[in-house]
């Protein structure tokens, strides 16, 4: 059993195949048109998509989280605790539809999502951000699209970052989609 990988690590190395493959020659037999590329199937092949995504190696580290407590708005590094259990239920199913519509399209060079979470409700939600400028406009859009947002639910806990107050939890991850 290999050891988790950091989320630093996943967040700053997720890797996919190229939006292209080669194409394929044949001799033709009729006055067909040529092959065109095809998008590769990627899926459970990408390094993004072979390994559970998790903050549990972050926690201390470089992984930063948005903290909102009522009017207050503070960055702050991971912490082990209500923290992580609140962001890590929907890593795993982000990584899930990144990884359904990399199986099926073209892919970007990365794609950005942030999680928020509100432990007192037991529930986080991960939205795709809109494509970058520098991502090519032919495959991002639809790639985003196809992302999109999720809600997860996990057993409602208090954080008690904001005292008796509740807290929600801002977690951008930035994964990337390029070999």
């Amino acid at each position: 059993m290999r050891p988790p990988v950091p989320a630093a690590i996943v967040v700053a190395y997720l890797g996919c195949a190229p939006a292209v493959a080669p194409v394929v020659q044949a001799p033709a037999v009729t006055s067909e048109a040529p092959a065109r590329p095809v998008a590769p199937t990627a899926g459970p092949e990408l390094t993004a998509c072979a390994l559970p995504w998790t903050l549990e190696d972050v926690a201390g580290g470089p992984g930063r989280v948005v903290v909102v407590c009522g009017n207050d708005v503070r960055r702050q590094a991971v912490e082990p605790g209500a923290m992580t259990r609140a962001i890590d239920p929907a890593l795993e199913p982000a990584r899930q539809r990144v990884c359904a519509c990399a199986a099926r399209m073209p892919v970007p060079a990365f794609v950005d999502l942030v999680v928020t979470s509100t432990p007192d409700q037991g529930r986080a939600r991960v939205e795709a951000s809109e494509p970058d400028d520098e991502l090519d406009p032919a495959v991002a859009p639809a790639f985003v699209a196809c992302v999109g947002s999720l809600v997860t639910t996990f057993a409602r806990l208090h954080a008690d970052t904001c005292g008796a107050d509740e807290a929600t939890f801002v977690y951008p991850l930035h994964v990337e989609l390029v070999r």
